[in-house]
């Protein structure tokens, strides 16, 4: 069944393409707009390819002419809205001591420890077994903060 699309084309301020087109797919359009202003792609236009489905056209249409149409919209019933619950598991944000918001994982207090622990020993790997951390996990934050600077 062909399908009625409605066809708009820009070119900045300047309407290049205005109408419809009737036809199996979107595709098939998109290739009349190209033809109808003569150009292979469309790069740098601004268009528009809306669908009008026929059925509801010919339902409008028949309620025109046959003089069916109310006077007023029907009232649009409306559902009250609950609230949502608060949900009692939510946790903080966590923030470390200076305000600034903290580390989800291990917190920030861990941190500053595992940095000072560092900064006696200077040993990545017992650093991470005296706290219980992968290897990578303390050469990941050594490196963002900069703890060997």
């Amino acid at each position: 069944m062909d399908k009625l699309y409605w066809i708009a084309c820009d070119d900045k301020d300047t309407t290049l393409f205005e109408g419809r087109y009737q036809g199996r797919t979107r595709g098939g359009a998109l290739k009349f707009l190209k033809e109808q202003i003569g150009r292979r792609n469309l790069n740098g236009l601004v268009f528009t390819i809306t669908e009008i489905p026929v059925p509801l056209i010919r339902e409008i249409v028949a309620e025109i002419l046959g003089g069916n149409l109310p006077a007023t919209p029907p009232p649009v019933e409306e559902t009250p809205v609950e609230p949502e619950p608060e949900t009692p598991f939510e946790k903080p944000a966590p923030v470390a001591s200076d305000g600034r918001p903290g580390n989800p994982g291990f917190g920030d207090d861990l941190w500053a420890q595992a940095h000072a622990y560092w900064e006696e020993c200077r040993c990545i790997r017992k650093t991470a077994e005296h706290f219980g951390l992968s290897q990578n996990s303390v050469k990941t934050r050594a490196r963002r903060e900069g703890w060997r600077k």
